[in-house]
C-alpha cells in the first residue's frame, strides 16, 4: 500500500522548461493535486491528478488506434 499524501512534499524533477532561461521543474504533490513550477520563480501551475490519468487513459486508447490501423493498413497491402 502506498503512503497517503497527507502533508505537501516537494521534488525537484530531471525535466527542464525554457522560462525565463533554462530550469527545472518544480513538483509538489498536495493532496489531489500537482503543483508544478519552475525552478527559483513564483509561477505555477495547478494539476489535479485525476484530470491527469483521464488524459493519460485517453492518449493510450488513441495510440493503441493508431497501432491497430496501422497494421490492419500493413496487413492489408502485404508488408
Amino acid at each position: 500500500m502506498a503512503t497517503k499524501s497527507i502533508k505537501p512534499v516537494t521534488r525537484e524533477t530531471s525535466a527542464f522548461v525554457r522560462e525565463r532561461g533554462f530550469r527545472p521543474i518544480i513538483a509538489t504533490i498536495h493532496g489531489s493535486l500537482i503543483l508544478l513550477r519552475p525552478k527559483g520563480l513564483r509561477s505555477e501551475e495547478v494539476l489535479d491528478i485525476a484530470a491527469a490519468w483521464s488524459l493519460a487513459v485517453k492518449q493510450r486508447v488513441v495510440r493503441e488506434l493508431h497501432a491497430k490501423r496501422a497494421a490492419r493498413k500493413a496487413k492489408k497491402l502485404g508488408i
